[in-house]
């Protein structure tokens, strides 16, 4: 993981009011695309664009939100020009919490946020076979994570830390990893949740929830979220990662109840 790094992109996103409908739609296009590199292509014939829709991509290009791929193509169609999601897009989409498919995660996992709030925890196939009760505890992670590095961001603002060119002044190691601190907080929480979650008991209770209303469909939520705990089970990255919750709570645990004894004893 490199903090360092993370916060160095971060630190260029500017929080975004409302898009308008146009820009709306076509950042949807590009969030939800298919193809693994160049998430949206539009062509048109040269001169064909709407004027709506040329504003709204140089609006999304000026936000920092899209960018262009670097393929470029020419067919009798006119000029073929991918674009894909920037690192502001990104931390826009997990601010607002704005629906979105694991799939995003999937193409976008060299992405510096989710090469350091995700998958240093999780396998690429993992997040592939997310199912929704462990996407709403990711998602509700990734949106904590922004909104924790926003707010951060905020601090180091006010206590003048941060160059008019957006960058941390010297002797920023400390800033880092104040932030670290933050993340990993935000990270050992979701895992704690996840292995909450992914008791037997709590697996019949999201089986017999409001939302399964059929025998049929709370058994088919019940076995497809008991393969997603055997899914996890065998993602080496987070049973690791669980390991490490498991023995700070443990600690965490242990100082509580000998602090207790202590003070009973004097009592």
């Amino acid at each position: 993981m490199n903090y360092s790094t993370y916060l160095a992109e971060t630190l260029l996103y500017e929080r975004i009011e409302k898009l308008r409908d146009i820009e709306r739609s076509l950042f949807f296009k590009v969030m939800n695309a298919t193809q693994p590199s160049f998430p949206l292509r539009l062509r048109r014939p040269r001169g064909t664009f709407t004027r709506d829709e040329q504003d709204a991509i140089y609006g999304l290009k000026e936000l920092k939100l899209i960018e262009e791929g670097q393929d470029k193509k020419r067919s009798f169609l006119g000029k073929e020009i991918f674009y894909e999601l920037t690192t502001n897009g990104l931390f826009y989409i997990f601010s607002n919490q704005l629906n979105y498919s694991p799939s995003l995660l999937v193409r976008y996992s060299h992405n510096v946020i989710l090469s350091n709030l995700l998958f240093p925890y999780f396998e690429l196939e993992t997040i592939e076979r997310a199912t929704a009760g462990f996407y709403s505890i990711i998602t509700q992670y990734l949106h904590d994570c922004c909104i924790t590095t926003s707010k951060r961001i905020d601090r180091f603002k006010k206590a003048g830390v941060i160059t008019s060119n957006l960058y941390l002044k010297d002797g920023n190691e400390r800033h880092i990893k104040l932030l670290e601190s933050d993340l990993q907080w935000q990270a050992k929480l979701m895992g704690f949740k996840l292995g909450l979650t992914y008791t037997e008991s709590n697996i019949l209770l999201m089986a017999n929830s409001e939302d399964a209303a059929t025998d049929n469909s709370r058994v088919a939520l019940y076995e497809l979220e008991t393969k997603m705990k055997a899914a996890l089970s065998k993602d080496k990255k987070f049973m690791q990662f669980l390991k490490t919750v498991h023995s700070d709570f443990n600690c965490g645990y242990s100082e509580l109840t000998e602090s207790q004894h202590k003070e009973q004893s004097h009592l």
